[in-house]
């Protein structure tokens, strides 16, 4: 019988019960290994929680700066234990933009590494609702706090307290495409109801490599809980430079990416095939993967299918699942099935998904709260009958997703053509010549914006260029409908701006704001 799940601290008891003494995550620290257990795990959850109720017992709104690593998910998740409000930001945030984001959060307390206190006492000179700053040090510090507030200690008590499963536990800052960013309220029954699904189950003996920012939800729910739940291991890979050799070290069964790390993998890969032509190809590729990769599953972006087919020849079944913060944020999970391979997903089952004139709309308990002080944007995000807008089109087949593009991109032509720009971008994703593209309106025609990638053009001149990006569009051009084509292109010095998530800002190109 399914466990009723309501809290995250429910989900974690779940899994320390369950799974005990089995290693729930790995790590390294200085080039040693270090393992934590699934009650390990919990207990430093606790500890952390109980710690911050000695700072204040009444409910605050906590802001919480760190880089990926063990500590950071014990505090994250000790945060939540504590009944208090989280809410995660990137490590590189701005202090123009953190003073607006603070303020527009209510933070009363900020948690951060060492390294950002200096700008945090320039946040705190601009923004006067900060009560106390504490500085997460080093590992030791976390050891200390782990120790002095366990579960044998006077403090005790003070995890022993009631949390509403349905009230708001963390604000997840929207990435902002179109440059309004908005606060997702996420309650611990949104995250726990998200995580606990069996539409995908972890194999016994499944390690994951966490690659993403731990301040995404998609990172968090995805990579932490839903581990929790399945009770599979986890390794911390830290700063992406050391992604390679981390894959070796760890020798991970699966990971959880985005479709820009997916095309650099293959690449080395192809390159390690070339270089080892005694090796197979499964050989060539765990020079680089290590020997136990075996699946691959993106988010975020359009996986394209040449890269789902270019992996299979290695051993690796890349598939796609898709959601977005305001849903906790699965809506699918990634089938590993041969049937839906280019699907965006199978259905998780936690949620009603339904399509309303092209658009994907859901309800149910992964699903937020609202945007957070946003009453108008909350209402518009959602329709008379509760479901949520998601923006996105597509359909629905066999309980799988295939999404076309996203609604508020869509270019409307005076002849009242409605176009799907990301139907025309992902017919050249796969074109080595061009890295990222744009198409977009123009004086009632369509319009692309293109950015080369260095490492192919490099040593060739512009025109030579132009007259290979220019051959890729006729292409294109010839298997589209007319009033599809690209009528002129654009070529790019520089790369598209990215939110943190890796997605092109679109603000600029002529769509209507989010």
């Amino acid at each position: 019988m399914k466990p009723q799940l309501l809290t995250v601290k429910d989900l974690v008891n779940y899994s320390a019960d369950k799974y005990g003494d089995n290693v729930f995550c790995r790590f390294l620290r200085d080039d040693e290994m270090y393992t934590k257990s699934f009650k390990e795990f919990r207990e430093d959850c606790l500890a952390v929680s109980r710690y911050i109720k000695t700072k204040k017992e009444d409910k605050m709104h906590i802001a919480f700066i760190g880089k990926t690593n063990y500590e950071y998910i014990a505090c994250l998740t000790g945060m939540i234990f504590s009944g208090n409000v989280v809410v995660p930001f990137a490590p590189d945030i701005s202090i123009d933009e953190a003073c607006t984001l603070f303020r527009d959060a209510d933070i009363e307390m900020l948690f951060c590494e060492e390294e950002f206190i200096p700008t945090a006492e320039e946040i705190c000179n601009r923004y006067d609702g900060i009560r106390k700053i504490v500085s997460l040090g080093d590992w030791h510090w976390f050891e200390n706090i782990f120790k002095k507030y366990s579960s044998d200690s006077e403090f005790a008590p003070l995890s022993d307290i009631e949390i509403d499963p349905y009230g708001c536990s963390l604000i997840i800052y929207t990435s902002g495409t179109t440059g309004e960013r908005k606060g997702v309220m996420l309650s611990n029954n949104n995250l726990a109801a998200n995580s606990s699904y069996d539409a995908y189950k972890a194999d016994d003996g499944d390690v994951t490599l966490s690659l993403l920012p731990m301040h995404h939800v998609f990172c968090y729910a995805c990579d932490v809980l839903k581990s929790l739940y399945d009770g599979n291991e986890v390794c911390l890979n830290g700063a992406l430079i050391n992604l390679y050799k981390n894959l070796l070290i760890f020798e991970p069964t699966n990971a959880r990416i985005v479709p820009l790390l997916c095309k650099a993998i293959l690449t080395r890969i192809k390159i390690s095939e070339r270089k080892h032509p005694e090796l197979t190809p499964r050989e060539a590729a765990e020079l680089v993967v290590g020997k136990r990769l075996r699946k691959l599953i993106a988010g975020s972006a359009f996986l394209s299918s040449s890269i789902i087919d270019g992996f299979e020849r290695y051993g690796i079944t890349a598939r796609q699942g898709y959601g977005m913060s305001e849903c906790s944020p699965r809506i699918t999970t990634s089938d590993f099935s041969e049937r839906h391979k280019y699907s965006n997903g199978a259905l998780i089952g936690v949620d009603d998904v339904r399509t309303v004139e092209g658009e994907i709309q859901v309800k149910g308990p992964s699903v937020m709260l609202g945007y957070y002080k946003k009453p108008e944007r909350t209402a518009e995000a959602f329709t008379e009958d509760g479901y949520l807008h998601t923006g996105d089109l597509g359909y629905i087949e066999d309980k799988h997703i295939y999404l076309v593009g996203r609604k508020k991109n869509l270019i409307i032509l005076s002849n009242g053509e409605n176009i799907s720009p990301e139907e025309i971008e992902n017919k050249f994703i796969d074109d080595g010549i061009i890295k990222e593209i744009i198409v977009y309106a123009e004086d009632d025609s369509i319009v692309a914006e293109i950015y080369p990638d260095e490492l192919v053009v490099d040593g060739m001149n512009f025109d030579d260029v132009r007259d290979q990006i220019d051959k890729i569009v006729d292409r294109v051009n010839s298997d589209i409908k007319t009033d599809r084509q690209i009528s002129t292109f654009k070529i790019r010095e520089k790369p598209f701006e990215r939110t943190s998530t890796g997605k092109i800002k679109r603000a600029q190109f002529n769509y209507s704001e989010d």
